[in-house]
């Protein structure tokens, strides 16, 4: 805490040198992705499923994702010799693996480790109105949650580095690469795609819809440079069936899994998930505020918080989106007791929670078991809500 008490001490400074201090966080990113890759690397091999794999798992599942495209197997069969668990992303991500399956594994760990963290920078960075200090904190706080996302080799911190991106580029009115990043998350992660709501919040809607169909064709056929048709579409029923099995499993650290947890009852999953959607739109009648940036600005966070809370399979190393979401909105809004103590909180249960610097018996007895992790991001999330719902719009001299 003495650490995290230091960086926000640097955030009342006025004369503090941000820029160079961006320059130096993201070194500071790139060397976390070095060493979290060579420690994965070497750290040796583990039990999973009752087969040996490795501690970059995630990673040669990704990997090996093309050569199984290319030599025409079922991409969503379980190989137990190669990996544990499945491989769950859409036929057209496994055609941008072909690099890693070229490359060894270690140089192409750390070139993975290394895309999450800069997509993630840049997309943090290049958001309009907001200081080089703003953006800083940003950064600087969700360092923890962003190790724990490459500590599984987790496609998350790129993820949320494209959906920041999408929402600058479509505020600098650049549709074509702003759709583009947006289908590329729908086929990393089909939830990528609630992006599209944004159109509503500019001029050109026609367009930006138009260049969203166009590259979810290029993308979604893209397979085909590789493999016959009939083969794509047997890959894609494959990615179906699995994703529809998938649905049945397990609760996760979101919604779903703390009110599971907390009251032992079985909920319906499709149930909260229209609830959640209802209540994610909703904010959307207020047309009045389209025009306000700051709104737009909150309107993704809550896209990106949602996108974590509401998925049933959501894992610790999800939670970059959400942590990145509720810092965005903590240092762009006025400062009140409440959104310091919740972001605290965000802190204290998102962040340090998993670590080793968190008391182990506290997170084995109450954290894990009752999904306290996700508890905070669902409280910002209801704030966010309340807060979009209000007519009254953030004067940026109170931030």
């Amino acid at each position: 805490m003495k650490i995290l008490t230091l960086i926000y001490t640097m955030y009342l400074l006025t004369n503090f040198n941000f820029n160079k201090a961006l320059k130096a966080l993201l070194f500071i990113f790139i060397s976390i992705a070095l060493i979290i890759g060579i420690q994965k690397y070497y750290q040796g091999n583990l039990s999973f499923w009752g087969h040996t794999q490795t501690h970059y798992n995630n990673f040669l599942i990704f990997k090996s994702s093309y050569r199984h495209l290319i030599h025409q197997q079922n991409l969503y069969d379980l190989y137990e010799k190669e990996y544990g668990d499945f491989y769950k992303y859409s036929p057209t991500f496994a055609v941008f693996m072909a690099p890693f399956s070229i490359l060894p594994d270690l140089p192409g760990l750390l070139l993975w480790n290394i895309l999450n963290c800069v997509f993630l920078f840049c997309g943090v960075i290049l958001l309009p109105k907001l200081s080089q200090k703003l953006k800083f904190f940003i950064l600087a706080f969700s360092i923890v949650e962003l190790i724990t996302s490459l500590q599984n080799q987790q496609s998350n911190a790129m993820i949320a580095g494209f959906l920041l991106l999408a929402f600058s580029l479509i505020e600098k009115n650049k549709i074509v690469l702003s759709t583009l990043l947006i289908m590329l998350c729908f086929y990393t992660k089909l939830t990528g795609i609630l992006a599209c709501i944004f159109f509503l919040f500019y001029d050109q809607k026609l367009k930006f819809i138009l260049w969203l169909f166009f590259w979810a064709l290029v993308l979604g056929f893209l397979p085909l440079l590789l493999i016959s048709s009939k083969q794509l579409m047997y890959q894609y029923q494959n990615w179906f069936i699995l994703l529809t099995n998938d649905h049945t499993q397990s609760a996760g650290v979101s919604v779903y899994g703390i009110l599971q947890s907390w009251t032992h009852c079985d909920f319906s999953k499709s149930g909260i998930l229209i609830i959640g959607a209802v209540l994610f739109l909703l904010p959307l009648i207020n047309t009045g505020r389209y025009k306000d940036y700051f709104f737009r600005l909150h309107y993704l966070c809550s896209l990106l918080i949602w996108i974590v809370i509401f998925n049933h399979k959501a894992e610790s190393s999800s939670y970059i989106l959400a942590f990145v979401a509720c810092a965005i909105w903590f240092f762009t809004r006025p400062k009140s007791t409440l959104s310091i103590s919740l972001f605290v909180l965000c802190i204290v249960l998102i962040s340090l929670s998993p670590t080793d610097l968190f008391p182990k018996f506290i997170r084995n007895q109450y954290v894990q078991p009752y999904n306290l992790k996700a508890l905070p991001a669902v409280i910002c999330w209801i704030m966010i809500f309340f807060n979009l719902m209000s007519r009254k719009e953030i004067d940026e001299q109170n931030i």
